[in-house]
């Protein structure tokens, strides 16, 4: 092999010479800011994604609400109908008296309180009034009635003159009443719970088949046994929430129509069935009941004390609900951050109207117990827990 002719000897072939420039390192600025605009783009793409399903959540309500109603009264009663099963009692029948119960639980309650409640309905106009008159005498504001009512004179007159005039014409305004609005809206939901309870029976009549499903598809051991350990996880706390609540609701309510009936307040089953309903809405739902039965108190009693005991007595009830037997019975393990409580019951409202305000803090409950499960949910858990 012939060397050149100013190598060096003590230098081997495969080693630079010494005064040779350094070879420059290769900018790694233009790869970091590929990955920056890679994660950004992920980000982007993740926020339309969940835009897009919010907004299909949002149109397809109508579909959309049964099928989650059905899925979170499933997590309820199922461990009801593997209890059964036990007594040799097979799912698909265990599944028909749950769907059953409910549906006579349903339409008993509609028919004992349909005629007061469109009773109530009915005096609604006259009741704004009474209501309107009441206040202003206990506020003592009878200038301000008088100076109104001799508006109304004023303008009346000047109807009366007008009308002499050949030219003008009778407009009668017909609007439909608040029963009619009241009872189209019960249609629509009565469409919806029973649309929930046929695919409430299918989905407890077939019992553990989406999770034995799901553990077939899922390729790795470690994962099958994170599926089954979530899934019951979620099963239990939805359950236990939700049972756990009920029977709260069912005292409060049972405890409101007591005091009503003493009070003597007319139709106090009404008003109970109506503030154990309104109770599954956090915050919200204690605000319409103080609300409606502020207005029932106006309505029922001319003695103001008397009309002012009755929201009274409601939130002095709910208050001990509220801060001492709830937090003794729910404990701290189902606890949920307030602020997020109301923001999801707005949101799901907004969503899906009063059924959704219903459904906002079982989802909440759903959320959180993923969140613990999973390692990478873990901060979300963490925003989602009091």
């Amino acid at each position: 092999m012939r060397l050149p002719a100013n190598h060096d000897a003590s230098t081997p072939l495969n080693e630079a010479p010494s005064n040779s420039e350094p070879v420059a390192a290769e900018p790694t600025l233009p790869v970091v800011v590929v990955a920056d605009t890679i994660q950004t783009s992920n980000w982007a793409l993740s926020g339309l994604l969940l835009l897009a399903v919010l907004t299909l959540l949002y149109l397809a309500r109508e579909l959309v609400l049964p099928i989650i109603m059905a899925l979170i009264l499933n997590l309820v009663f199922l461990p009801v109908v593997r209890g059964m099963k036990k007594l040799w009692i097979p799912s698909p029948l265990g599944a028909a008296l749950v769907v059953l119960g409910l549906l006579a639980a349903f339409i008993g309650g509609i028919y004992n309180l349909a005629e007061p409640a469109g009773s109530w309905l009915d005096r609604a106009p006259q009741s704004l009034r009474v209501i309107d008159t009441k206040i202003r005498r206990i506020t003592g504001s009878v200038q301000n009635v008088a100076t109104v009512t001799a508006r109304v004179e004023d303008i009346t007159d000047r109807l009366a003159n007008a009308g002499n005039d050949k030219n003008v014409q009778e407009v009668v305004v017909r609007s439909e009443s608040l029963a009619g609005t009241v009872l189209g809206t019960a249609r629509g939901f009565a469409v919806t719970a029973i649309s929930t309870l046929v695919l409430l029976y299918f989905l407890l009549a077939s019992g553990d088949m989406f999770l034995r499903k799901t553990i077939a598809v899922t390729p790795r051991l470690s994962d099958k046994k994170r599926a089954v350990d979530i899934a019951h996880q979620v099963e239990a706390a939805v359950s236990n929430y939700l049972l756990t609540v009920t029977m709260i609701n069912v005292g409060l309510g049972s405890a409101v129509a007591l005091v009503m009936y003493l009070l003597g307040v007319p139709n106090p089953v009404l008003w109970g069935v109506m503030v154990g309903l309104f109770n599954f809405v956090p915050y919200v739902g204690d605000i319409a009941s103080i609300t409606v039965l502020s207005v029932v108190g106006l309505l029922s009693f001319d003695d103001p004390w008397r009309s002012v005991s009755v929201p009274a007595s409601f939130y002095l009830l709910t208050a001990i609900e509220g801060y001492l037997v709830t937090p003794l019975i729910v404990g701290r393990r189902l606890s949920l951050n307030p602020v997020v409580i109301v923001i999801s019951v707005l949101f799901w409202g907004w969503m899906w109207g009063i059924p959704g305000a219903l459904l906002a803090v079982p989802i909440l409950v759903t959320l959180k117990t993923l969140c613990e499960r999973v390692d990478s949910l873990h901060v979300f858990g963490e925003f989602l827990s009091d």
